[in-house]
């Protein structure tokens, strides 16, 4: 027995030392590194896709028909268009057409101690007045008015406004009428300032003529503030007296609405009439016989 035991040979164990084992483990790295990057960039070179993409909403729409089996969707047709409103046919003359107007009259005027002046510089009040003069023709209650109707304005430039307003007496129409378009003036004048018209005394009184046309009259319907130019001609000799009845009759120095105004007439001055030319006569109008022509409704005619 102790003879086939010692024929056996020895057992022969080899343990490697830390730097044969140090290389084969730096070996394994580096081969795994350079695989897990070919795994990362190879599927983005070859244009791969190992994840599906986010299906955006047309997509889906259709996987979900394709799935469902319901039919597409067809295209709604735009909205026809609307169909034109028909306008309706302006008035035949609007509210402001009806009222015309005559230039403003100044009748008198005080200085600041309250007396009377011997004559009157023309203030620019008109381009304050007319607007709102306009604006009378929509009076509530006055729509079917016509005829005339004759505004005083009490001017007070050391109170600074208006002070009143009257119906002067060329005015035509029925009272009531009357009362309210004065009630529309005194409210469209109430906030009128007068601050910034050049003025030479402390107030005045100054008339306006307006003329309202009926719904259906003619815009083009020449007025007694606003008469045509006197036909061409000679003026033939006339001879008797009249009686103003304009608030203040205009006269002129020839029988035209352009001609120079050389004086102020104030209603129910007594003149003598001395010739005629169309719608206009030459009157005399004062003690000194100086003369002038005027419309001839100022002197009822």
């Amino acid at each position: 027995m102790a003879s086939v035991t010692d024929k056996r040979p020895a057992l022969k164990v080899e343990v490697p030392g830390s730097k044969e084992d140090g290389v084969k483990f730096g070996r394994v790295g580096i081969i795994a590194a350079v695989g897990f990057a070919i795994g990362i960039a190879w599927p983005r070179l070859a244009g791969v896709k190992l994840v599906p993409s986010v299906p955006v909403p047309a997509a889906a729409e259709a996987s979900a028909r394709e799935l469902t089996g319901a039919p597409a969707e067809t295209s709604k047709p735009a909205p026809a268009a609307p169909l034109p409103v028909p306008s309706v046919p302006a008035a035949d003359k609007a509210p402001a057409e009806r009222v015309l107007i005559s230039d403003v009259q100044v009748a008198s005027c005080r200085n600041e101690q309250g007396k009377r002046a011997q004559s009157c510089d023309r203030i620019e009040f008109d381009r304050l007045a007319r607007e709102h003069l306009r604006e009378l023709a929509a009076c509530p209650g006055t729509e079917s008015a016509a005829g005339v109707l004759s505004l005083g304005f009490e001017l007070d430039f050391g109170a600074g406004k208006v002070k009143s307003i009257q119906s002067g007496k060329s005015t035509s129409l029925e009272q009531d009428v009357v009362d309210r378009f004065l009630a529309c003036a005194k409210d469209g004048f109430a906030n009128v300032p007068l601050a910034g018209i050049a003025h030479e005394q402390r107030a005045y009184t100054l008339y306006y003529r307006l003329e309202l046309l009926s719904p259906a009259g003619s815009a083009a319907k020449p007025s007694a503030t606003e008469p045509a130019p006197a036909a061409s001609g000679e003026s033939t000799p006339a001879s008797g007296t009249a009686t103003v009845s304009w608030d203040v009759a205009l006269v002129r120095s020839q029988p035209a609405r352009d001609g120079e105004v050389r004086a102020r007439v104030l209603s129910g001055t007594r003149v003598v009439v001395t010739g005629k030319s169309g719608d206009w006569f030459r009157i005399k109008y004062d003690a000194k016989g100086s003369q002038g022509w005027v419309y001839r409704t100022a002197i009822g005619m």
